[in-house]
């Protein structure tokens, strides 16, 4: 179950802060809790571990899909609040912790302000974006601050838009803030740029914040995610190599198959299944385009239903299992998947996910407005992943 205290970018909300505690405090609704884990529930989907924290003056849950009507639930282990929340509005209450200890919460059915960036089109028609493909990853080309040419990575993946340690110096940046980022390379303190303008094609944004990190490949000067789009609609057409932005659904959505999505920081999750000793296992994976691989099993999957005594090793690598499994995404079954599966007490374990190999074969539609997800297969149905044949001709060239 992911935890909203621990995700990949953490930072200060402080700005945020635009009540006087003092003045309205005794007007705020109130509920007990004998600890500090609570549960928020948000919508049919959303089923997130909250720790409740006395010092953060307010503590701001933001609703998973702003822009439509929801449920939001707060669950203590003595106590419940529940709002019927709509787009535009925040909701603020107490959570008395222990019987002393005041913890100030609220509720935004609003975008999160570190993501929230001014992006502009030219023209109110759909904006369409060419892009290529190097190994199973989304590149476009884009222009920084109105002068220096950008290689950028298209990865939903992302929890928020990156620089390039590598290239930052050329690119002149200039660097204003530090933040903390956990990636590939651990949990490091990194420097942040803010105030950036950014343009792909005909759609400019502007006051975008780039965290630097040292994790990217070579030919990657930025990473951006969906931290840019939460108000719009993004299709990803692999058999046009275009990507498309939509102020509104296509007509021709209705031939793609549709199911709900929900977002951690932005990155939308879907639900797929996962067949293992046999039975099928519905579970909700990060839709990951920036993984240039099949698949990865956290430590989440393999807590769940006792998954990790379930499934069949093929080998160990680092005290992971490198299994064998069949999945089934939008009705495709994918056979005879080789990936790896931590163990559910390995701590900071990647989060569970489906990576492009497996992604770009179906073209996408995202819509962020009304969290839904828009799959189709494509010309790529033939393409190769990371299968049991190709284990099997790795063990035998050692």
């Amino acid at each position: 179950m992911p935890t909203m205290k621990h995700l990949l970018l953490s930072c200060s909300i402080t700005a945020f802060c635009l009540f006087s505690l003092t003045t309205k405090a005794q007007r705020l609704p109130l509920i007990k809790a004998g600890n500090a884990n609570a549960i928020i529930t948000d919508g049919a989907y959303v089923h997130l571990n909250w720790q409740l924290d006395p010092n953060a003056k307010p503590d701001i849950y933001y609703v998973n899909v702003p822009f439509r009507q929801s449920q939001v639930t707060l669950k203590t282990d003595q106590d419940s609040i529940r709002f019927n929340t709509k787009p535009g509005k925040v909701y603020d209450f107490i959570t008395l912790l222990n019987g002393k200890d005041s913890c100030f919460i609220k509720i935004a059915s609003i975008q999160d302000t570190l993501t929230q960036l001014s992006g502009n089109s030219t023209h109110p028609a759909p904006d369409t974006l060419p892009f290529e493909l190097n190994g199973s990853r989304i590149y476009l080309k884009g222009i920084l601050n109105d002068s220096k040419t950008v290689n950028i990575q298209f990865d939903l993946g992302a929890g928020t838009t990156c620089v390039n340690r590598q290239v930052a110096e050329k690119l002149g940046l200039q660097f204003d803030g530090n933040t903390v980022v956990t990636n590939t390379q651990g949990t490091n303190e990194t420097r942040t740029s803010s105030g950036n303008t950014l343009t792909i094609g005909t759609i400019s944004w502007k006051t975008v914040r780039l965290v630097q990190v040292g994790n990217m490949q070579e030919g990657e000067d930025l990473i951006i995610g969906n931290s840019l789009f939460r108000e719009k609609i993004i299709e990803i057409d692999y058999d046009k190599k275009r990507m498309i932005i939509h102020q509104k659904l296509p007509v021709y959505s209705s031939r793609f198959k549709k199911q709900a999505v929900w977002f951690e920081q932005n990155r939308p999750k879907f639900q797929a299944v996962v067949v293992v000793g046999g039975k099928s296992y519905p579970f909700w994976f990060l839709f990951d385009t920036g993984r240039d691989a099949t698949m990865a099993l956290g430590s989440d999957f393999s807590r769940h239903e006792q998954l990790w005594q379930k499934l069949d090793s093929l080998t160990m690598v680092n005290g992971r299992k490198i299994v064998r499994l069949n999945a089934e995404i939008a009705g495709v079954v994918f056979p005879d998947i080789v990936t790896n599966a931590h163990p559910p007490d390995k701590p900071g374990s990647r989060t569970t996910l489906f990576g492009n190999q497996i992604l770009n074969h179906f073209n996408v539609i995202l819509d962020n407005r009304e969290g839904m997800l828009y799959l189709k297969p494509n010309g790529r149905s033939k393409e190769p992943y990371s299968n049991y044949q190709d284990f099997l001709e790795s063990i035998r060239g050692r």
